[in-house]
Protein backbone atom coordinates (compact mmCIF):
# COMPACT_ATOMS: atom_id res chain seq x y z
CA UNK A 1 0.00 0.00 0.00
CA UNK A 2 1.44 3.70 -0.98
CA UNK A 3 2.12 5.95 1.60
CA UNK A 4 -0.39 8.50 2.72
CA UNK A 5 0.43 12.19 1.35
CA UNK A 6 -0.81 14.92 3.19
CA UNK A 7 0.40 18.68 1.73
CA UNK A 8 0.23 21.77 3.19
CA UNK A 9 0.13 24.57 0.10
CA UNK A 10 -0.60 28.09 -0.10
CA UNK A 11 -3.06 28.32 -3.31
CA UNK A 12 -0.32 31.41 -4.61
CA UNK A 13 2.52 29.64 -3.90
CA UNK A 14 4.43 28.26 -7.59
CA UNK A 15 6.71 25.83 -5.61
CA UNK A 16 2.90 24.58 -4.04
CA UNK A 17 1.49 24.28 -7.61
CA UNK A 18 4.66 22.71 -9.20
CA UNK A 19 4.06 19.90 -6.39
CA UNK A 20 0.29 19.63 -6.88
CA UNK A 21 1.13 19.33 -10.61
CA UNK A 22 3.99 16.51 -10.39
CA UNK A 23 1.54 14.31 -7.86
CA UNK A 24 -1.49 14.99 -10.48
CA UNK A 25 0.83 13.79 -13.31
CA UNK A 26 1.90 11.22 -11.83
CA UNK A 27 -1.32 9.77 -10.67
CA UNK A 28 0.03 10.28 -6.49
CA UNK A 29 -3.82 10.12 -4.34
CA UNK A 30 -2.96 13.21 -2.22
CA UNK A 31 -4.50 15.93 0.77
CA UNK A 32 -3.72 19.24 0.46
CA UNK A 33 -5.22 22.15 2.66
CA UNK A 34 -4.44 25.31 1.07
CA UNK A 35 -3.89 26.94 4.53
CA UNK A 36 -4.04 31.13 2.88
CA UNK A 37 -7.70 30.39 2.47
CA UNK A 38 -8.84 29.22 5.85
CA UNK A 39 -10.12 32.02 8.26
CA UNK A 40 -9.79 32.15 12.07
CA UNK A 41 -9.58 29.50 14.16
CA UNK A 42 -9.29 27.03 11.53
CA UNK A 43 -6.22 28.74 9.84
CA UNK A 44 -4.99 28.94 13.27
CA UNK A 45 -5.27 25.35 14.02
CA UNK A 46 -3.89 24.33 11.10
CA UNK A 47 -0.68 26.69 11.22
CA UNK A 48 0.00 24.77 14.61
CA UNK A 49 0.06 21.85 12.46
CA UNK A 50 2.07 22.85 9.65
CA UNK A 51 4.63 24.04 12.86
CA UNK A 52 5.04 20.32 14.34
CA UNK A 53 6.04 19.11 11.24
CA UNK A 54 8.16 22.31 9.87
CA UNK A 55 9.09 25.07 12.78
CA UNK A 56 9.25 27.61 10.23
CA UNK A 57 6.05 27.13 8.74
CA UNK A 58 7.57 27.18 4.93
CA UNK A 59 5.10 26.00 2.21
CA UNK A 60 4.77 23.61 0.88
CA UNK A 61 5.71 21.54 3.58
CA UNK A 62 4.57 17.26 2.59
CA UNK A 63 3.93 14.52 4.65
CA UNK A 64 4.60 11.21 3.23
CA UNK A 65 4.22 8.36 6.10
CA UNK A 66 6.71 8.61 7.98
CA UNK A 67 8.89 11.52 5.76
CA UNK A 68 8.69 15.14 5.64
CA UNK A 69 9.71 17.31 2.75
CA UNK A 70 9.85 21.13 2.76
CA UNK A 71 9.49 22.68 -0.16
CA UNK A 72 8.99 21.13 -4.17
CA UNK A 73 12.15 18.88 -4.09
CA UNK A 74 10.89 16.34 -6.28
CA UNK A 75 14.13 13.68 -6.02
CA UNK A 76 12.64 13.29 -2.32
CA UNK A 77 9.30 13.40 -2.97
CA UNK A 78 10.01 10.33 -5.54
CA UNK A 79 12.49 8.28 -2.55
CA UNK A 80 10.12 8.87 -0.48
CA UNK A 81 6.84 7.32 -2.51
CA UNK A 82 9.19 4.44 -3.65
CA UNK A 83 10.22 5.49 -7.11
Amino acid sequence: MAAKVKMFTLSTCSHCKATKKFMHDNGIDFDYIDVDLLQGEDRQRILEEVEQYNPQRSFPTIIIGKNIIIGFKEDDIREALGF
